[in-house]
């Protein structure tokens, strides 16, 4: 069965996702990988991209070639999909929200060295955290009209604030397991 998670950014989300496929002997399909690689071809922050992928006349060109690809996966496939467009293409899935306080997020992205989310201070770090969060907010309801924060649009939301990656990844493997048995003759 797929399992979708969707993300706060430095929730672990990378971590836990490869934890995850590694116990389950699932496959990673990873959405946010394709778009990271466009944003670094475009010589763009992730926070550019995503105000760029926000205008209603980029839709196609960035959310539509995705969304094919993972409505042609079989549900019963052994796949973590990494997708923001779950709801979209794999409603049936096992869908778990990935959690982070923007504070936590922050700190985590000055101890990281990446070249799309570079900042001086923890100020700016959290202001850009935030405005990236509520971006990717926003656009999802404008594009979709779903919030992509309600936790009932999810079967599992687990917060990463004060866990290990291999602490987030068993709890989502305990709640996965309880789902496949209420959803088993379904």
């Amino acid at each position: 069965m797929i399992i979708t998670l969707w993300w706060k950014a430095w929730s672990w989300k990378g971590t836990v996702s490869k934890l995850l496929a590694e116990k389950l002997n699932y496959e990673i399909i990873s959405i946010g990988t394709l778009k990271r690689k466009l944003a670094e071809e475009m010589w763009l922050s992730i926070l550019e991209f995503n105000r760029l992928w926000e205008k209603p006349e980029n839709q196609k060109e960035f959310d539509l070639k995705f969304e094919e690809y993972q409505k042609g996966l079989d549900i019963n496939s052994s796949v973590l999909l990494e997708s923001r467009l779950w709801f979209l293409c794999q409603p049936h899935a096992f869908k778990v929200f990935l959690d982070v306080s923007d504070e936590v997020a922050s700190q985590r992205i000055l101890w990281d060295n990446r070249t799309t989310d570079n900042y001086d201070s923890l100020e700016s770090t959290l202001k850009a955290t935030r405005e990236r969060n509520e971006s990717d907010r926003e656009r999802y309801i404008k594009l979709y009209w779903i919030d992509l924060c309600d936790s009932k649009n999810y079967d599992f939301w687990v917060s990463s604030d004060n866990k290990t990656p291999e602490e987030v990844c068993d709890e989502i493997i305990t709640a996965f397991e309880e789902f496949k048995k209420v959803h088993k003759n379904a």
